[in-house]
């Protein structure tokens, strides 16, 4: 399974046991992952860590860093520099597109703003908790159908994207 992409305003730090790598070197640690270790400072969010890992392999590293205990995530920046490029992930846009409008259409104007929320989720699994949020308000400002056909709206999409080979976990929203 291929881990999601990560949101480049994720800022990491290592922990007291990354600290301890770095100094001993007492794991067996890809080169890569090493390099990405080093580079997490606490201060820089990860677009701003030098390019010295392969594109599309960061996530899998920092995964690994994370399941080892070596990093924790320790905040987010609010906005990258200026002249900051994002790479979108082609299957999260699709997936975005294919729910848009639906909050809208059972809350109508008061369905706006979680719309919104929808529109900025950076991977899938922050899409999935936002999503979760959004059935539970639909169902307590409507009614458990609406909920459901929001629900089922996002179900299809997912399929949609896993589908596309985007790395689906076989979860649903």
């Amino acid at each position: 399974m291929t881990p999601e992409p990560l949101d480049p305003r994720l800022v990491y730090a290592k922990t007291p046991a990354g600290v301890a790598e770095v100094q001993r070197r007492s794991l067996e640690l890809q080169a890569a992952a090493r390099r990405v270790l080093l580079l997490i400072d606490g201060r820089r969010p990860l677009a701003l860590l030098p390019a010295r890992v392969r594109a599309g392999e960061m996530p899998r590293l920092i995964e690994q860093l994370l399941g080892a205990g070596l990093i924790t995530l320790t905040g987010i920046v609010e906005e990258l520099p200026p002249g900051w490029s994002e790479a979108r992930d082609p299957q999260l846009e699709h997936f975005k597109r294919a729910i848009r409008g639906a909050v809208e259409r059972e809350l109508g104007p008061a369905g706006h703003v979680l719309e919104a929320r929808l529109q900025d989720c950076v991977n899938m699994t922050v899409m999935r908790g936002v999503l979760r949020e959004i059935v539970e308000l639909v169902r307590q400002r409507k009614d458990g159908e609406a909920a459901e056909r929001v629900a089922a709206i996002a179900q299809t999409a997912h399929r949609t994207w896993a589908d596309k080979g985007a790395g689906g976990t076989g979860r649903t929203v």
